[in-house]
């Protein structure tokens, strides 16, 4: 058996090249952040938002945006790679996406959401991340079109943002898609004229 080394940074170039080719991403992904707080939080998903090669994070509410000190310290200047904007309000924000042809899922527990291993993404989905305190408000779960969660196996009910935000960003990055099949017409089934 070989011995575990650390990789150089060519070395690290490649393999991270190799598993493009390997695990290709299956959907373009977009964070929008509801109202949050904590400027290291926000810069934690600049961080995951550059891991998946997300299009954007857009910020809604009294969600701090950079320049910021925080933000810039935690996100190691991954804030300086990734496009964002801001728009004031949730709701428009969403309508927006949703005309750029966005699908809307919340990371949220509610009622019908569903674990985010089992849920149907589409090639293009926007996560919608909520406040530290508060979650996703009711009023913007129903906006979206779905809502998923992150089984917790120990005693606290919730994990931090960034890390649930992580892995529903990988499942729905490298979840492959179904195509949709047109259904085809039998020969008995076709008309002709």
């Amino acid at each position: 058996m070989a011995a575990m080394l650390p990789l150089k940074k060519v070395e690290i170039r490649r393999l991270f090249e190799q598993a493009a080719q390997q695990y290709p991403p299956q959907a373009h992904v977009a964070f929008l952040l509801q109202s949050m707080e904590d400027p290291r939080n926000v810069g934690s998903i600049f961080r995951v938002a550059d891991a998946v090669g997300a299009d954007e994070i857009i910020f809604t509410g009294k969600t701090p945006t950079p320049p910021h000190d925080e933000i810039d310290r935690t996100s190691r200047g991954h804030d300086r790679r990734i496009p964002w904007r801001r728009i004031g309000r949730i709701d428009e924000a969403i309508d927006m996406l949703r005309d750029e042809g966005y699908q809307i899922v919340a990371l949220e527990t509610a009622r019908g959401t569903r674990c985010f291993l089992d849920y149907s993404y589409t090639d293009k989905v926007c996560l919608v991340l909520g406040n530290e305190s508060g979650g996703v408000y009711p009023a913007t779960l129903g906006k979206c079109d779905g809502a998923v969660f992150v089984p917790m196996y120990g005693k606290g009910p919730s994990m931090n943002v960034h890390v649930a935000a992580a892995l529903v960003a990988y499942q729905a990055l490298l979840t492959p898609r179904i195509p949709e099949v047109a259904s085809e017409q039998t020969p008995e089934a076709q008309t002709h004229e």
